[in-house]
């Protein structure tokens, strides 16, 4: 009898837990606004990113932060176009006079992301691109002279926008002569010899 008592609460208890609903909890990344982001939705998109991007990522995860990517690339872009104009000031960071690498740090900051003062330093920083095709809008290029010991970075910009097929890219910078400005690589033969290589800071964890 007992034995018979002990196989019918099995029976339900089976029953119980086949019957009881299992709930998943979906997570939903963030979505950036269409503005330039604030500090505080930098920071956690930068958590996101940061767990999101070592991952092997397939489908709908890849394609959500591929499109927070575009979208604070976008943003920093247009932030970085407020300033065409601006004069060269060398040892500035703005906002009203900009030296190449002030100009880089002050549009990075504005995303919540800290860059290092100095191009050679922001040579450094991110994930170096050697391939001008594989650049992406929001991406660092550096330029410098070549010497005996290889390249020497003195001159910072971000891609604004990339032709793939043609090797070619536009990216806004603080130059010299003309302060913050757009160029086409490599449509300027200065451009085109003293260019070294990109660095992609948005969705890489940096040094600071």
């Amino acid at each position: 009898m007992a034995k018979k008592f002990f196989i019918v609460l099995l029976c339900l208890s089976t029953v119980s837990f086949a019957v009881t609903p299992i709930r998943h909890h979906r997570t939903t990344l963030p979505q950036p606004d269409a503005c330039v982001l604030e500090v505080d939705a930098q920071a956690q998109l930068a958590e996101v990113l940061k767990v999101a991007c070592p991952l092997t990522l397939t489908g709908s995860t890849m394609n959500t932060v591929s499109t927070l990517t575009s979208a604070i690339a976008a943003d920093l872009i247009t932030a970085a176009k407020k300033h065409i104009g601006a004069r060269y000031r060398r040892g500035s960071s703005g906002p009203s006079a900009f030296d190449c690498s002030g100009f880089t740090s002050y549009v990075f900051s504005k995303l919540g992301i800290k860059l290092k003062r100095s191009s050679r330093e922001q040579s450094t920083q991110g994930t170096v691109i050697n391939d001008i095709q594989q650049l992406l809008p929001g991406d660092l290029v550096f330029f410098g002279r070549q010497g005996k010991r290889g390249a020497t970075v003195n001159h910072v910009g971000i891609v604004t926008s990339v032709d793939a097929d043609s090797g070619a890219f536009e990216f806004i910078h603080s130059s010299t002569s003309q302060g913050v400005r757009v160029d086409r690589y490599p449509d300027v033969a200065y451009w085109e010899r003293s260019f070294i290589n990109g660095r992609r800071i948005i969705g890489t964890e940096i040094e600071e």
